[in-house]
């Protein structure tokens, strides 16, 4: 399979292990748009995802990146932080996405895609 790629359908919990195994171990890397619901995961780069997403028609704006941890507990499998988080104009000054209307919506995307 082709990495990064944007998802159609929920991973199941043996594909998010095996994934994990192919970059970090442990650890998934995705991009959201918390505009149309697209997740893009699969990539040793946040900006890798992103840039797919870019060429698919998401805005910038939209693009939020996260980490997957599926092995850890229910409540304690996301991380708000990447680099591309990073937007001083927009209020967001660190890799966390400070804003909490933002993870919201960036957890919700991630639930429909990730099988718990």
């Amino acid at each position: 399979m082709s990495w990064p790629k944007i998802l159609k359908s929920p991973l199941s919990r043996r594909e998010q292990k095996e994934l994990a195994e192919e970059f970090f171990g442990d650890m998934i890397k995705v991009v959201v748009d918390i505009e149309n619901g697209k997740i893009a995961v699969g990539s040793s780069l946040h900006a890798d995802a992103e840039q797919l997403l870019l060429k698919h028609g998401s805005k910038q704006a939209y693009l939020w990146g996260a980490n997957y941890f599926p092995s850890r507990k229910i409540g304690k499998r996301i991380e708000f932080s990447a680099l591309m988080n990073i937007r001083p104009r927009e209020g967001n000054k660190k890799q966390y996405i400070e804003s909490s209307n933002v993870r919201k919506k960036v957890r919700e995307t991630i639930n429909i895609y990730f099988e718990i």
